[in-house]
């Protein structure tokens, strides 16, 4: 999160920037998973503050990751995903306050939903 520039003074790497930093050493490493961890459990089915029943996704293509963000869902920064999808590496999401939890998987391929729609975003 935290960085200097060329004249050495400290910066910040901006939203997601840390984020896609973790993705770019990962895909440099040819990790077998690259893991990013924040606030929230995964990505949910829609916004939380506005939905109350929402759910956290198991998992879901690099593809549907990105639409989501580009549409509003602010748990992942899109240019993250594609140092993962160029090198096929999938990424979670994962909660730091309760790491227990499972989290969402992106990849190129889901796993089978019961669900219709898996996700709604809105841009204010």
């Amino acid at each position: 999160f935290i960085a200097a520039d060329k004249q050495g003074i400290t910066t910040t790497l901006g939203r997601g920037g840390s984020d896609y930093t973790a993705a770019i050493v990962g895909a440099a490493l040819g990790a077998d998973e690259i893991q990013i961890w924040t606030d929230v459990n995964g990505v949910m089915s829609a916004d939380p503050n506005k939905v109350r029943n929402a759910i956290t996704l198991d998992s879901m293509t690099y593809n549907e990751a990105m639409e989501m963000c580009y549409f509003g869902a602010k748990v992942i920064h899109p240019p993250t995903i594609v140092p993962a999808l160029e090198k096929n590496i999938p990424l979670r999401i994962k909660n730091s306050f309760h790491p227990e939890q499972d989290g969402t998987f992106i990849s190129k391929k889901a796993a089978k939903s019961n669900h219709t729609v898996k996700g709604i975003t809105s841009i204010e």
